[in-house]
């Protein structure tokens, strides 16, 4: 978990690093999976995490009074929840990757409630508590897809003939 000296900007920084880390690795889920619905699955929460990048960039912004991001946080642990980012899943490894994912999800969520907690600041506090919310959200869903590759590892490797966007 983060170090609790942290100032609240350094959080929010720490966050938005997660949230940009967490997307790229879900991007790479997607592009291994042969199964367009489920690739489509882990585009999705992709595009959500983007989403809750722009909103802890908004309450810096908001916070610090500054036009542009913050700077890029130097130095180890490079993500919220206090561990490496995962590197690029393999397509033999998708039950290994579903459990990294719901456990950074898991541990993002108590890190949001956590700095909810501590904000003195209305409206970033409920910043914090909905992203807590909605990573919570997304550990169940995860869940799910790990449940489902379970009960049939073919679906997952192959294309049933949907096509899945615009």
């Amino acid at each position: 978990m983060t170090n609790p000296e942290l100032s609240a900007v350094e959080v929010i920084g720490l966050g938005i690093r997660s949230e940009e880390n967490s997307a790229r690795y879900y991007e790479s889920i997607a592009r291994i999976i042969k199964n367009d619905l489920v690739s489509a699955r882990f585009q999705s929460l992709a595009l959500e995490e983007k989403g809750h990048r722009n909103m802890l960039v908004s309450l810096y912004k908001k916070m610090t009074g500054l036009d542009e991001p913050p700077p890029s946080i130097p130095g180890d642990p490079d993500t919220a929840e206090g561990k490496a980012t995962p590197v690029a899943p393999s397509p033999d490894s998708l039950e290994e990757c579903l459990l990294v994912a719901i456990s950074r999800e898991k541990e993002a969520s108590e890190f949001y409630s956590k700095a909810a907690a501590k904000s003195s600041d209305p409206s970033g506090k409920r910043i914090l508590e909905y992203l807590a919310d909605i990573e919570n959200t997304h550990e169940m869903i995860l869940k799910k897809e790990l449940g489902a590759l379970h009960r049939d590892l073919h679906w997952y490797s192959v294309n049933p003939g949907f096509h899945v966007g615009p």
